[in-house]
């Protein structure tokens, strides 16, 4: 069976990003795999499956390096619609870590994440600054899992109509 993206002009159009990860699956690396998809007006526009270049000591952690992945990804996306005339102030990324949405909202110091390299805080500035909203989604609702991890049949025919992916 051949699926392929459908795109329609059903819905606003606005960008909207979904990250996930899952800790330590990688057998022999024990990195964990980050998954980020982005749609605008509901249209799947972009989406990447990984293994994280380093190894997280948590699961918040290996969340928390997902979702600055996806914010970048935010920020390249919201320079080229603004580039072509469709202007949008703020991206919300969705994520199913409300722990790792807890780290990247407070700046403060915490010695759980002192080791965490400084580049992965890059999503901090991006929410203090606007550019950012990070927002809570239930992992079952979540597009990006199936990017993760070995999903059953029916979530997968889920997230793929959510994401407009049809038969051909």
């Amino acid at each position: 069976m051949k699926r392929k993206p459908c795109y329609t002009n059903k819905g606003d159009f606005i960008i909207q990003g979904y990250c996930d990860s899952n800790h330590g699956a990688d057998q022999d690396g024990r990195r964990s795999t980050s998954g980020v998809v982005f749609t605008v007006g509901g249209n799947v526009v972009s989406w990447k499956s990984s293994l994280q270049k380093v190894v997280a000591l948590s699961s918040t952690e290996a969340e928390y390096m997902a979702l600055t992945e996806a914010s970048k990804e935010a920020v390249w996306l919201l320079g080229l619609m603004n580039e072509l005339g469709f202007e949008q102030e703020t991206i919300d990324i969705y994520s199913d870590s409300q722990s790792a949405i807890a780290l990247a909202k407070n700046a403060v110091h915490h010695d759980r994440t002192k080791h965490i390299e400084i580049k992965y805080h890059f999503i901090r500035e991006l929410i203090y600054s606007g550019l950012i909203r990070v927002k809570k989604i239930v992992t079952e609702t979540n597009p990006a899992d199936i990017l993760t991890k070995v999903v059953p049949v029916g979530k997968l025919e889920e997230a793929l109509e959510f994401l407009r992916v049809t038969e051909k």
